[in-house]
């Protein structure tokens, strides 16, 4: 076969689309495994206060500027309780377990910011802008804290 410029073109263009279904396709797995992360630390329904695993796969959804889940369809659109609140913010705290700017435990009154769609919470004010400054690394650090507490949590 004959190598021409047009079939070189072409061969790169093929690798091209190749390297960026792979992209892509390692793109969603990873927000597949975060979202699990979110899932497991959230545990619960804002509407219903169910297990969001009762009702089958959890519904992501958004409220506000941060990405939540509802255990079903039918719970989209219904107002979150304040009760259920207060609960999925301390199993957000306690699955976090420390800030990820100083390290230090969290307080159950932690501070929080909502960066990139994700509630990050911090043990003080001044973190709140280092967070907001970089969030991406900061996001990856709660990544990894929710899941070392949540695998020690499901061994327990």
């Amino acid at each position: 076969m004959k190598l021409t410029t047009s079939n070189l073109l072409f061969a790169f263009a093929v690798a091209g689309l190749l390297l960026a279904t792979n992209a892509r396709a390692e793109e969603q797995s990873a927000s597949a495994d975060v979202d699990k992360l979110l899932i497991a630390a959230q545990k619960i329904c804002p509407v219903s206060g169910e297990d969001l695993d009762a009702m089958g796969a959890p519904v992501k959804a958004k409220s506000g500027k941060q990405t939540i889940f509802l255990c079903c369809k039918d719970c989209m659109g219904k107002p979150i309780s304040k009760e259920n609140w207060k609960t999925i913010t301390a199993n957000l705290i306690a699955a976090q377990g420390k800030c990820p700017v100083l390290k230090k435990d969290l307080p159950k009154n932690a501070a929080s910011v909502v960066v990139n769609q994700r509630r990050i919470f911090v043990c003080c004010k001044m973190c709140l802008a280092k967070v907001q400054k970089d969030p991406d690394k900061y996001i990856a650090v709660v990544n990894a804290m929710l899941k070392e507490n949540l695998d020690k949590s499901a061994n327990e």
